[in-house]
């Protein structure tokens, strides 16, 4: 009987304690913001982790959408997938004790397979119904660039020594500011040289109570300005690119309706000289700088400025690359299809987009295989790819690869194989055109301009 009871209070006191261990974990008294932005130019998407529980991903020049944690201590863990992987790799881990009423920016730089994680701190703000100002930050994570001046003001802003905000380096940021809500332009110029000018923007409408971020990165083979300037909202996790006003967009044509002969395009009203002249099926332009803005398109007969085939007003924004390519439409209609490309390189992955401009075949199946094997056992890696849709990029193994497009939901090839080899870093442009066989596609290969 007394070992029984000696049990019991055994028993009770390891209770007892267990409790009194448990009191004595830290406990949250409110929360901090953490999101993260990924500032390698030729990374894939960044995983970000708390501890071991996902909480968004950053692509290159966007931000992970932001979360609240409790104001307690925690690593946070980066991920990626590398090439020929199946899971991703943990690269980094950063460790962090978070405060409340804080918001935590976690910088990703250096090399994707060991990168360096800087951390940004700022006060959260809470705005009042009534607040007519809008908070900014400005921050430098371009490795490429050189220390700069940041000048911030209405439009018509001209740089002069002393008007700038301050002075940024690599991995710097300036004390968050308010700002009265208005029209605003950003400029970037060289550290103590307002004459150097590297980047204006466009004139920027910033609504009270924004909570805005302007960072600048290295550029990519999306950029046509040598400074790439995001703005993100670091309340919502929105991200945009900020055009450079100095350097006119670049449009390029793709004849893809069969059944329209060669063509002239015009991109000015009233018609003067043609932009491109006897532009036939199959053929692709190189970029063509054209004005910002509303551009008024139109496609005559080679050589006849009176058969205006198409006459289109067209939008496109300064600094950016636009292809365009005219197509014959279900509805039996020739049309112009537009769309922003990705040119942009990533170490990790060979990346092919396709576009299908097939009227004979609306819908196809794309398949990417090793060499030799055949589609007989293998799934298409894009299943009814529509005709008038844009190109959708994928990620392929890098090697010796077989492409087909075959009829949806069956084996019956439409084109292929086309031979291709695909390195690390690719990106590979595809376009898929009637042949004047209607049982035939053909597969043609668009080089980068």
């Amino acid at each position: 009987m007394r070992r029984y009871f000696y049990l019991a209070i055994c028993l009770a006191a390891v209770a007892i304690g267990a409790c009194s261990k448990d009191s004595s974990l830290p406990l949250a008294t409110g929360k901090g913001s953490i999101r993260a932005i990924n500032a390698i130019s030729t990374s894939p998407d960044f995983s970000i982790l708390i501890e071991e529980r996902g909480i968004g991903t950053a692509a290159y020049k966007a931000m992970s959408l932001p979360v609240d944690y409790d104001d307690l201590d925690y690593d946070f863990n980066f991920e990626i997938l590398m090439p020929g992987g199946t899971a991703p790799t943990r690269v980094a881990t950063r460790h962090l004790d978070v405060v409340k009423d804080m918001g935590y920016t976690f910088i990703i730089t250096g090399a994707i397979s060991n990168p360096t994680i800087l951390l940004w701190e700022t006060a959260q703000r809470e705005f009042l119904a009534t607040d007519t100002v809008f908070e900014a930050q400005f921050g430098h994570t371009s490795p490429s660039l050189a220390a700069i001046d940041i000048f911030f003001a209405a439009p018509g802003i001209v740089p002069t020594s002393g008007a700038e905000l301050g002075t940024l380096t690599f991995g710097d940021v300036l004390p968050v500011a308010d700002y009265e809500a208005g029209d605003y332009v950003v400029i970037y110029t060289a550290a103590g040289n307002p004459g150097t000018v590297l980047f204006t923007s466009n004139t920027l409408s910033i609504a009270a109570t924004a909570t805005c971020s302007f960072r600048v990165f290295d550029t990519d083979a999306n950029d046509l300005a040598p400074v790439a300037v995001q703005l993100l909202d670091l309340s919502s996790g929105a991200s945009a690119p900020i055009a450079d006003v100095s350097y006119a967009p670049t449009l390029r044509f793709l004849h893809a309706s069969i059944s329209v002969g060669p063509v002239d395009i015009y991109i000015e009203d009233p018609l003067g000289e043609p932009a491109v002249s006897g532009h036939a099926f199959g053929e692709f332009t190189g970029d063509i700088a054209a004005s910002a803005g509303t551009v008024p398109l139109t496609y005559t007969a080679a050589l006849n400025v009176g058969a205006i085939l198409i006459d289109k007003d067209i939008v496109v924004a300064a600094g950016s690359h636009n292809q365009y390519y005219v197509i014959r439409s279900s509805a039996g209609e020739d049309v112009v299809v537009d769309y922003r490309p990705n040119r942009r390189s990533i170490e990790t992955l060979a990346r092919i987009s396709v576009i299908n401009t097939s009227t004979n075949h609306p819908l196809v199946d794309f398949y990417a295989i090793t060499a030799g094997i055949g589609i007989a056992d293998e799934l298409p890696i894009l299943s009814s790819l529509s005709l008038d849709g844009d190109p959708i990029p994928f990620s392929v193994v890098a090697g010796d690869l077989d492409l087909y497009l075959t009829t949806p939901g069956e084996k019956t090839v439409l084109a292929g194989p086309v031979p291709i080899t695909a390195a690390l870093g690719d990106v590979i442009e595809f376009i898929a055109y009637d042949n004047v066989d209607p049982a035939i596609v053909d597969l043609v290969f668009v080089p980068q301009p």
